[in-house]
């Protein structure tokens, strides 16, 4: 119960409302069902000893029983009509309590899903990944069988059905278990007070030990129905793998005259598959029985109390006892299913705190500095190193560059370099084990997360546009949204005059969908690095932006980003950096600086920089424009 509170803890808030009068609302119902079930048989006895008196001795002083006999100063229709009124005021405090917990369990997992995604939102990709990779090494399951192999499951498709699925099954759970823990205790607490004070301890000790050893016999049935689930499992799988293998050789098998050798291996093992289905079948219809030959017994432990009591009971008496066993029972099972479900739902418990315990991205600064105070742009990375995390040697090396103020720098250098993890560091996405980072003289580190997005205007690799109007896609981010005049002037600087201009019937207001595209690739580049100019941004962040896009469009985005810069700093990682009309370029190897100069100056003196302008020369483009500062 403890991970249950500091669950609801971490999601309060994300809570519509008041979270803590809607629990308490909750539970309190909870509570007065379960009183008003334990009171239940006492009110039903009471009345059934009004209507059919024998003269049995008195119920004991003090207990309710003995208060309900009053009863019998009442005429016979009023004690039937109170009797009516009591089940009825039960049943209804049931129905509320269930409803009443629904509505808060669908509130708990909107809250806890907003709240899960704002933590993933809010951490590192790494960091998510991890979680996610954990979330399937600790979900288990049946082991494949020998010589299959299972595809290996993506830590961010667990990720997604944690937020999507696992969040309301442990909503439910938790719900279920903070409503059924005082309606199961409450019940048990009026029925021990009553059987102890009518003297009837035998049924109390008998109730338990029948539940007692219900759950012995249940635990072994259900032992049982495990190992043959897992086996049914294992022999499906094992179906699957080998259709799939006749499936996919299917045309091999033909030219092998081969066929019926396939038909018999796949008939063998769907008859393994049906015969362990059979197993199940068995072993769960044996389970299903127990409950239902315990539950017949319970009449016996009544029966053999009564032999053994003192006292002889009337029809009120006996019709109460018959339903305190059920409910004893009911109870007990009530609070075991709390018990086992802990401890089913455990890992998926677990799962859901990490990632709502995923630290923030990047950290906070304790005094951030604002972006007021940068006396410029100029970028500088002294001695940066960086190794990822299960990494056994670093990415970065004691990289050291200074980028001044407006300048247009080209990054290249063959893949593995370590030209993108320098971007990363930039950017934040990673954090550097040694070394600083400054702009305009100010720590990186120093600045709020919430100002990084103001500072850099970033074109990577995997930056998409959403299934949304352009107007939308352009603002992204930013509220208030600017005006239009101010989008429209960005498409026109991408040439995108079309949309700028609406001819055509596109404009601000075209939805982009991905499948089947709308806009072409090179156009969607092109509203990406409009997005840039929107934002006014003080430094382009740029990484392989001609990456996938024809030649002729390669060139020309790459040839406009001197123009689209204007003034602003500019950093584009490239394989093409014949393409880039930069300041100076520079070439990495080995998580290092190798080289650095103008485009002239490094196809003259650098062999690695040459081979990546013929390389370059090779892919997106052939006819390179004459590289110079802007």
């Amino acid at each position: 119960m403890r991970s249950i509170a500091i669950l609801l803890a971490r999601v309060r808030p994300s809570f519509r409302g008041s979270f803590v009068r809607s629990l308490g609302l909750v539970i309190a119902v909870a509570a007065l069902a379960g009183a008003a079930s334990g009171a239940l048989p006492a009110l039903v006895g009471a009345a059934l000893s009004t209507l059919v008196p024998n003269g049995a001795a008195p119920p004991a002083p003090g207990s309710l029983s003995s208060v309900l006999a009053r009863l019998g100063e009442l005429p016979a229709w009023g004690v039937v009509a109170f009797a009516f009124a009591g089940t009825f005021v039960t049943v209804g405090l049931a129905v509320a309590s269930s409803r009443l917990g629904s509505q808060l369990s669908g509130e708990l997992t909107a809250a806890l899903r907003i709240e899960m995604l704002r933590r993933v939102l809010g951490a590192s990709p790494r960091d998510v990944e991890e979680a996610g990779r954990r979330m399937v090494e600790h979900r288990g399951g049946p082991p494949p069988p020998p010589g299959v192999k299972l595809p290996e499951a993506r830590g961010g498709e667990a990720v997604k059905l944690a937020i999507a699925r696992e969040s309301g099954l442990v909503s439910d759970f938790a719900i279920a278990a903070l409503t059924g823990l005082p309606q199961a205790l409450l019940t048990l607490a009026v029925l021990t007070v009553e059987l102890a004070l009518d003297g009837r301890w035998l049924v109390l000790v008998g109730g338990a030990g029948l539940f007692l050893s219900s759950r012995v016999v249940a635990g072994r049935a259900s032992k049982r129905v495990a190992d043959e689930t897992q086996a049914m499992q294992r022999e499906d799988v094992r179906v699957f793998a080998d259709l799939g293998e006749k499936l996919t050789l299917t045309e091999d098998l033909r030219l092998a005259g081969a066929r019926g050798q396939a038909v018999s291996e796949f008939a063998e093992a769907a008859h393994r598959a049906a015969d362990a289905r059979a197993r199940f079948a068995r072993a769960l219809a044996v389970s299903g029985q127990i409950k239902s030959v315990f539950s017949a017994m319970s009449p016996l432990v009544i029966l053999l109390a009564l032999r053994l009591g003192d006292a002889t009971p009337d029809a009120g008496q006996i019709a109460k006892l018959l339903l305190y066993v059920p409910l004893l029972i009911a109870r007990f099972e009530g609070l075991d299913g709390i018990r086992m479900g802990l401890a089913e739902r455990r890992r998926v418990i677990e799962s859901t705190l990490a990632l709502l315990a995923l630290p923030p991205s990047p950290p906070p600064s304790p005094d951030p500095v604002p972006l007021e105070r940068l006396a410029d742009t100029t970028l500088v990375l002294d001695d940066v190193t960086f190794t990822p995390k299960g990494g056994t040697r670093p990415v970065l090396d004691g990289l050291t560059l200074t980028i001044p103020h407006g300048a247009i720098v080209g990054i290249a250098g063959p893949s593995g370099c370590g030209k993108s993890t320098l971007l990363r560091l930039l950017l934040r996405l990673d954090e550097p084990d040694r070394g600083t980072i400054t702009v305009g003289g100010v720590p990186l580190a120093d600045l709020a997360p919430e100002a990084l997005p103001k500072l850099f205007g970033v074109l990577s690799q995997t930056t998409r546009l959403f299934e949304r109007s352009l107007a939308r896609n352009l603002t992204l981010g930013l509220e208030p949204a600017p005006p239009d005049a101010v989008l429209v002037n960005a498409l026109r600087t991408v040439a995108l005059a079309e949309f700028a201009d609406g001819t055509g019937g596109r404009g601000l207001a075209t939805e982009f969908r991905a499948v089947p595209p709308s806009l072409s690739g090179g156009e969607q580049r092109r509203v990406m690095l409009a997005r840039l100019l929107v934002r006014d941004a003080k430094v382009f962040v740029l990484d392989e932006p001609e990456s996938g896009l024809p030649s002729a469009t390669a060139e020309a985005l790459l040839a406009s980003v001197s123009e689209l810069a204007a003034g602003r700093t500019c950093l584009v990682v490239t394989h093409a950096p014949h393409l880039l009309r930069s300041t100076f370029n520079v070439v990495m190897e080995s998580g290092k600086v190798a080289a650095k100069g103008t485009h002239d100056e490094l196809a003259a003196s650098n062999e690695t920089y040459r081979a990546l302008l013929a390389e370059g020369l090779r892919g997106p483009a052939r006819t390179p424009p004459r590289p110079g500062p802007p």
